[in-house]
């Protein structure tokens, strides 16, 4: 497995809203990072460049400058956290000061990116032939997808819901990562 540098940070997500905001992109850091995991659980791990180029056109996203060096920067940290044998991989959305409504929001966003990019990489592969496992994460990121947020629906337990679907999703991530990782240790050829 390749490992990028230690000294490569975490990208905050909202410097990098800021960030697109500024350079007109519509879509949120959220959408992007969804699209970088949907692409490494998709084709497994690649160079962080490809892996933005792909996730790019799965979104029709047109990244440049700065942007694209921090989308970069975002694919190589995503990359080295799913590799990571301590788990550390964790979704790009908005911290748990920000609104309710719009963290729900981020995470429906987030799965859209998520959807599109695996789609792409799955038919570029030609890797049709789902398993039932794969199929029934899909269908859930799917769901999560749709989420909404109801003004009157209790802080505690909406809060409680959130970070069960946070959960879920890393981990759903972390296993489509594996699986897509040992399927391609298993095609090549023995040497």
């Amino acid at each position: 497995m390749e490992h990028f540098p230690a000294d490569l940070q975490p990208i905050d997500f909202d410097d990098m809203a800021n960030q697109m905001l500024a350079e007109g992109a519509e879509q949120s850091p959220a959408f992007v990072h969804g699209g970088i995991c949907g692409v490494y659980a998709g084709a497994g791990p690649s160079r962080p460049e490809d892996c933005v180029a792909a996730a790019s056109q799965a979104l029709e996203l047109g990244l440049h400058g700065e942007l694209a060096e921090t989308s970069v920067t975002l694919a190589a940290v995503t990359l080295g956290a799913l590799q990571d044998e301590e788990f550390e991989f964790h979704l790009l959305l908005p911290d748990d000061e920000t609104a309710m409504e719009t963290r729900v929001q981020a995470l429906g966003e987030w799965c859209q990116g998520f959807m599109a990019a695996y789609a792409l990489m799955v038919a570029d592969t030609g890797n049709t032939g789902l398993g039932e496992e794969t199929s029934e994460i899909l269908r859930d990121v799917a769901a999560i997808a749709e989420a909404g947020f109801e003004e009157d629906e209790d802080a505690d337990e909406a809060e409680n819901y959130y970070f069960e679907l946070v959960e879920y999703l890393r981990f759903a991530s972390l296993n489509l990562f594996m699986d897509r990782l040992l399927a391609a240790e298993a095609a090549e050829p023995e040497q």
